[in-house]
């Protein structure tokens, strides 16, 4: 896999080229006086470098000066020390030299070239670092500062540098093949001149180059007769090695997994702290004494590596020839349709290095990335696949495809064949008087019923804030529209957001189960008001679907909030059609929050100013800054555990989710407020990596995932609502292997399948007393997904009864029923749409950095109708963290704002005229 480092100085730079880059003691398996490098880039041709990397030349292009003759060609910015609000003392860092990209092969690979002596792998890890490395070239941009976009050059200069241990560990240096390829801090732009590189671009490419090593890797060891299998990370891994054996050659792994597992945290960037803490010094030892510490380990485990070459050499002489060219094509257009249909299912515009990752991926071993880059642009230019203009910022083209283009299209067609067409659902006349009447409502929320009971277009908008009187609002609606005639239903993308239509008097159901319903022919006249609630996490597809089965004498309101979460599919239909002209209530007079410092912040999140918002609640002492993340979790528990009644916690990712529950239960049970007796219970978390392409793809399962078969298949004796556990997977075949619950193994192709749901099974402990949440809704217990209570008991039989906080009792047996976690801390996906009087909110800026943004933070900090508190890691850089945009794409860019403006104006003066007679 590929890792890019944090920017080194040229200080830093200069050092490690002299002391690690260079050293001898790096390279035990190919001993010489200094590890010579190379130079690799179209920069360096420029620059007439070639051959072994020389130390001048290394220094002045850390510096930014040519390699030649010594000119500066990237001019230094001033350093200056200064000091921040708290009185803290920032010294920036020097001219920023470059990047240190590293190719690491895993570890099997590792083995096998190094311990096995096998230098064909040596070679092939070397010509997939080569390939790899002009990939990550290709997207190189320039800094061109201020506010004109970067620009994509596609040119750097870069030196490499082959490794063969890693950092020892005890004494011990393990093989660990890997190359440095040091990235320096230059390009070239269109009119010749030579400017710094704008370092996201490498940042953004990285897992393409990944991909693109890996899948050239892969395709090599397989032609010299390698079997190859996922490894625990997904990564290749030649086949033959035991896990004892690679654990054991794997020292240092170990030591940044335990270190990631003690700070609560997990992911790439948890795993990049915990490998600069946990660094031991370069030990220089003898090469004898590092060959001799391999093989003794080698040979405690049979000399494995030994046996897998020659099973290799053997295979590679019965090897047949290469696939036939038509099977071949066929192969990479499967794989090419796979990333489409993954991709696509959950954004609707991506990036090609995306498409091609996937495509790579599914097609690992069987086919070159050349290959596979040549079927995509096959595809573009059949215009399957649509390129979309984009700000300029982008390093890469973006792409959606015609399917999605045309399913914007008809949504929003849909609006606008409604507008000023449809009737009232209640005269002018009487809306008014239905409004007045009702004493608890504010000016906003009368605007907002008047607007839409009067309304003639068939399909509206309702844009309500965060904790704005939503339920009061629609519940008057409902009653307008049944005075006049109409039935109401409402409809919500989640069960939860359904159940609180129900709080509303309206009969609701999820959006999912009303479009998997056959339609019933409706008695003729018979009109329908249909609410669809939290529309902002409706995808584009299940919009279009909706709309479809609408008839000519229904109105739709479309219920959301344009500021909170999005949905996991693909598109942004609610804000695209407000972006259209879709005429759209606003209800933003927010209620909830009783301190009016806190709503005076709220207010502010809930407008995209979260920069403004988040210095209000600094400035209200309710941002705490704890650096270590033991400490800060252990600080949340204990605030928790202070005042337990109606509090919640948000976190951004379910790994932190789990230590900071785990934190609470110790806490609460130290202190005696929660049963010491623990009872341990298996239950079921989604795996929320597969999408449906994945389900169809057998590789992507795993020995013990559990499905959930929403439909069965009579056929293969599989009933509906059933669960059974995978035992195998074989993707040559596309084949999984099932074990149903009465034993029973059945073994099919999952691209067959429809329906299916994978979970993990994962162990927890319960006590009385716990704060439980659901994790899937069920209808015999008339509860929702995300729905929360407390542990009230367990019987003799293992059943578990929960108070469930709105106020009912539950019970159910855990050994049926899997699906419930921990919830005391949920994450501000499962926190949209609750309310309580306390919210605590834990904001780490290092780990997860992508799920920290804005509409985490208004989401979050909305929850709170009393008291909110922040704990972060960083405070000075929370804000420009929060500031993030992470919006969904639309395929069809919005409409000039001055024409959506237009429109407004147009609808504003005509029903301001209505209302006024």
């Amino acid at each position: 896999m590929l890792t890019i480092s944090k920017p080194l100085s040229s200080t830093q730079a200069q050092t490690y080229h002299a002391k690690e880059f260079t050293a001898a003691e790096q390279n035990y398996w190919k001993q010489e006086d200094i590890i010579q490098g190379e130079w690799r880039g179209q920069l360096a041709e420029k620059f007439e470098l070639s051959g072994a990397v020389g130390g001048q030349e290394f220094a002045r292009l850390a510096e930014g000066q040519h390699p030649q003759t010594g000119e500066q060609l990237v001019r230094h910015r001033a350093v200056h020390e200064y000091k921040t609000e708290d009185g803290r003392t920032v010294t920036p860092v020097e001219h920023r030299a470059g990047w240190d990209a590293t190719f690491s092969a895993p570890k099997s690979v590792s083995l096998t070239a190094l311990v096995g002596g096998d230098s064909e792998v040596r070679e092939a890890h070397r010509k997939a670092v080569a390939f790899a490395l002009a990939e990550l070239e290709r997207y190189t941009q320039v800094r061109i500062g201020g506010n004109n976009p970067p620009e994509t050059t596609g040119r750097f200069v870069a030196a490499t540098f082959e490794h063969d241990t890693a950092r020892p560990v005890g004494g011990y240096a393990a093989p660990q093949l890997h190359t440095h390829a040091v990235v320096f801090n230059m390009t070239e732009c269109e009119d010749g001149t030579i400017r710094a590189l704008q370092p996201r671009s490498l940042f953004e490419t990285q897992q393409f180059a990944t991909a693109v090593y890996q899948s050239h890797l892969t395709y090599q060891l397989r032609s010299l007769g390698y079997e190859i299998e996922p490894g625990r990370s997904g990564a290749p891994e030649i086949k033959g090695y035991s896990q004892e054996y690679l654990d054991a050659s794997s020292p240092r792994r170990q030591q940044i997994v335990e270190a990631v597992a003690r700070s609560g945290f997990s992911g790439p960037e948890a795993a990049q702290i915990a490998a600069h803490n946990t660094r031991d010094g370069k030990q220089i030892l003898s090469p004898r004494e590092v060959v001799a510490a391999h093989r003794q380990i080698a040979a405690e485990f049979g000399n494995q590596a030994d046996t897998v070459i020659a099973e290799a050499r053997s295979r590679r002489q019965e090897q047949a020839r290469e696939n036939p060219p038509d099977e071949r094509k066929q192969q990479v257009n499967s794989a090419v349709t796979f990333a489409r249909d993954k991709g696509f299912e959950r954004e609707a515009v991506l990036d090609e290095r995306a498409i091609l990752v996937d495509a790579m991926r599914k097609g690992m071993g069987e086919m070159t990335y050349p290959e596979v880059r040549a079927g995509f642009e096959a595809r573009v230019r059949s215009g399957e696949f649509r390129e979309v203009s984009h700000d300029g910022k982008a390093a890469a083209r973006s792409f959606t495809t015609a399917g999605t283009i045309q399913a914007e299209k008809e949504i929003i067609a849909s609006v606008r064949e409604g507008q000023h067409r449809s009737p009232q659902l209640m005269s002018v006349q009487d809306a008014i008087p239905l409004t007045e009447a009702r004493q608890q409502l504010n000016q906003t929320q009368r605007k907002a019923i008047e607007q839409i009971l009067t309304s003639r277009d068939q399909i509206q908008g309702l844009q309500g804030s965060a904790g704005s009187g939503k339920t009061s609002t629609l519940s008057a609606i409902r009653l307008g529209a049944e005075q006049n005639g109409y039935v109401v239903e409402g409809f919500a993308p989640t069960s939860r957001a359904a159940h609180q239509l129900r709080d509303a008097g309206i009969s609701a159901d999820t959006l999912q189960g009303f479009l998997a319903r056959a339609r019933v022919q409706d008695a003729p006249g018979r009109r329908h008001l249909y609410m669809v609630d939290e529309s902002s996490l409706a995808s584009t597809e299940q919009m279009r679907d909706f709309l479809r089965r609408i008839s000519k004498e229904d109105k739709v309101l479309l219920i959301g909030d344009v500021r909170q979460h999005q949905g996991v599919d693909a598109g942004k239909p609610f804000e695209q059609l407000q972006q259209s002209g879709m005429q759209t209530a606003i209800l933003d007079r927010i209620v909830r929050q009783k301190d009016p410092e806190l709503l005076r912040a709220v207010e502010h999140l809930s407008k995209n100013q979260t920069e403004a918002g988040l210095q209000m609640l600094q400035q209200q002492g309710r941002v705490t800054e704890i650096v270590d993340p033991e400490q800060r979790i252990s600080a949340i528990a204990k605030a928790y555990a202070m005042h337990p009644e109606k509090t919640i916690i948000v976190s951004p990712d379910n790994a932190s989710r789990r230590a900071i529950n785990q934190a609470v239960r110790q806490t609460l049970q130290s202190l005696g407020r929660l049963d010491a007796e623990d009872r341990s219970i298996n239950v079921l978390t989604p795996r929320s990596d597969m999408t449906g392409a994945d389900r169809a793809w057998a590789a992507r399962y795993q020995p013990g995932d559990v499905l959930h078969y929403i439909r069965g298949s009579k056929e293969l004796g599989i009933e509906g609502g059933s669960y059974a556990e995978v035992i195998a997977a074989t993707p040559k075949d596309n084949l999984v292997t099932i074990r149903k619950s009465d034993g029973e193994l059945v073994t099919y192709d999952p691209s067959r399948l429809h329906g299916i749901s994978a979970y993990k099974e994962i162990e927890r402990e319960f006590a009385i007393g716990d704060r439980v949440q659901l994790t899937a809704p069920n209808r015999d217990l008339q509860v929702a997904n995300r729905d929360l209570g407390t542990l009230k008991s367990f019987d003799d039989a293992g059943r578990i009864t929960l108070r469930m906080d709105s106020g009912k009792d539950v019970s159910f047996d855990p050994r049926d029923m899997r699906h419930f976690d921990h919830g005391y801390a949920v994450t501000s996906y499962s926190a949209q749409g609750l309310t309580s009087e306390r919210v605590l909110v834990n904001m780490d800026i290092e780990v997860h950095p992508e799920l920290i943004n804005g509409r985490f933070a208004y989401v979050s900090v909305s929850r709170a109708s009393q008291e909110a508190q922040i704990f972060t890691n960083d405070a000075s850089n929370l804000a420009e963290s929060l500031s993030r945009d992470v919006s969904k794409t639309s395929a069809i860019p919005a409409p000039r704002p001055e024409l959506i403006q237009d429109r407004a104006e147009t609808r504003s003066i005509g029903l301001g005229h209505a209302l006024s007679h």
